[in-house]
């Protein structure tokens, strides 16, 4: 369900930017410098980050209202109005958002609610600013039901188990054991 709606929000801003990005995919997690140098190298371009969420309005509660972060990344060497504003080059960071807003916001997200723009704020630090970087972060709301809890009968049998350990002082140890199942001869 969440990487339903991640895929829907990702192929929604890549028919609207096409080609004026160079990237448009998930971020594996939150906004940090990890995820601004991953930026550095394909800008400009976009980031969907799933960023937690609380409880939906469901009285059942089976409903999750979910937050999504939105990173554009622009950078240009001719300073910051460009980088903004774009040139006829490259788009700017204030295009991009412009388009991406409009875009998702009061929009369906795979058929699982509706995505709810919730606001934009400025994230270059200083040294990206330095460096012709800017970072704008959109964010998105979006209440979903959740999935009826699977059947573990549905389940396959724990057959493998990988594990790297560290205990104490000492150096790293792996295990790894192969666990027989009903099918195995």
């Amino acid at each position: 369900m969440i990487a339903e709606a991640e895929d829907a929000i990702v192929a929604a801003i890549q028919g609207v930017l096409g080609q004026t990005v160079r990237t448009v995919e998930t971020l594996p997690g939150p906004w940090d410098q990890d995820a601004l140098a991953l930026a550095f190298r394909s800008m400009p371009g976009v980031w969907v980050y799933f960023d937690g969420g609380g409880p939906g309005k469901g009285a059942q509660g089976g409903r999750l209202n979910g937050r999504f972060m939105v990173y554009a990344v622009t950078a240009q060497a001719s300073g910051g109005r460009a980088r903004q504003r774009g040139s006829s080059r490259q788009i700017g960071a204030y295009e991009i958002v412009e388009r991406v807003i409009p875009t998702l916001g009061g929009k369906p997200a795979a058929k699982l609610g509706t995505l709810m723009f919730q606001g934009l704020r400025v994230l270059t630090p200083a040294s990206a600013q330095r460096k012709g970087v800017a970072v704008y972060e959109m964010s998105f709301d979006l209440e979903m039901g959740l999935p009826a809890p699977r059947d573990a009968a549905e389940l396959a049998d724990f057959a493998t188990y990988h594990g790297t350990h560290h205990v104490g002082d000492g150096p790293d140890t792996e295990s790894h054991l192969e666990l027989p199942t009903e099918e195995s001869p």
